[in-house]
């Protein structure tokens, strides 16, 4: 199990495939298996790297409270500690969060940058979707992952999705209920204070934005803000899909991603 120690914590990676360095970065209550079709479809393309965020999957727990910082730095140090130099980010949820904090922070570091069904904050009511966060933490605090599981599938997959495809809704239920009370709360009060909205114009690299036509939780709106933010970046929305595109359209996710990403 590969594993990079950091001071006071571990990050569990993977590493499949070969060409040029592409870094997956899941979303919250989730794990690096959360990419499984990307990588079945794109390792003989990419060089793939994916990892458990910290408080997640096989990764270590570290005392919180943690900030964006943080979970950048965990990316930068685990690219040197490989020896990337570069590499594409594609993130999701949380990971496309980072991934903009990433893009800030070392822009020489990244290649191609892929934010997925996510959000910049400060939003018309950044205190409701803190005090959101915080009713989810303290539901799992008292009641564990499991009492959060059918609710965040329902968010994460649409209704037809999870009749047809029950055996994929309840491997994804698995990461959930997997994940750590701690890291899902940690992670959880740094989505409230989430505010990159103001800073996405000094992003300049090539950004694709993506979205699932039936997301509530980050809408197509959100999502469109955010690629109009970023100077030419490109914005699309998935049809017949919530959260998780990833998997919920994983044929046309990855032929975008496959598209994005090839060599000019």
């Amino acid at each position: 199990m590969p594993v990079l120690a950091l001071n006071g914590h571990s990050l569990h990676y993977e590493i499949s495939g070969d060409g040029p360095w592409l870094t997956l970065s899941h979303a919250l209550a989730a794990d690096h298996k959360m990419w499984d079709a990307q990588v079945a479809a794109l390792s003989g393309q990419f060089r793939i790297l994916r990892y458990g965020l910290r408080g997640h999957g096989l990764s270590s727990v570290p005392p919180s409270p943690w900030t964006f910082a943080d979970l950048v730095n965990d990316v930068l140090a685990l690219w040197d500690h490989l020896g990337i130099e570069r590499s594409h980010f594609v993130g999701l949820s949380l990971g496309g969060m980072i991934g903009q904090y990433l893009a800030l922070a070392a822009p020489e570091r990244l290649d191609r940058l892929v934010l997925c069904s996510t959000s910049s904050g400060k939003g018309a009511n950044p205190e409701a979707v803190a005090k959101l966060w915080e009713q989810r933490i303290a539901q799992v605090e008292a009641g564990g992952m499991a009492s959060v599981v059918e609710a965040t599938l329902n968010r994460w997959f649409t209704e037809p999705y999870q009749l047809d495809f029950p055996d994929e809704v309840a491997r994804i239920g698995g990461l959930i209920s997997a994940t750590p009370v701690a890291g899902y709360a940690a992670c959880g009060r740094l989505i409230g204070s989430l505010d990159t909205t103001d800073r996405l114009s000094g992003i300049a690299l090539p950004t694709m934005v993506l979205a699932g036509d039936e997301d509530a939780g980050t809408t197509p709106a959100m999502a469109e803000a955010i690629a109009a933010a970023i100077p030419g970046s490109r914005f699309e929305v998935l049809p017949q899909a919530s959260h998780l595109i990833n998997v919920e359209q994983e044929e046309l996710f990855n032929a975008l991603l496959s598209a994005f990403l090839a060599p000019l």
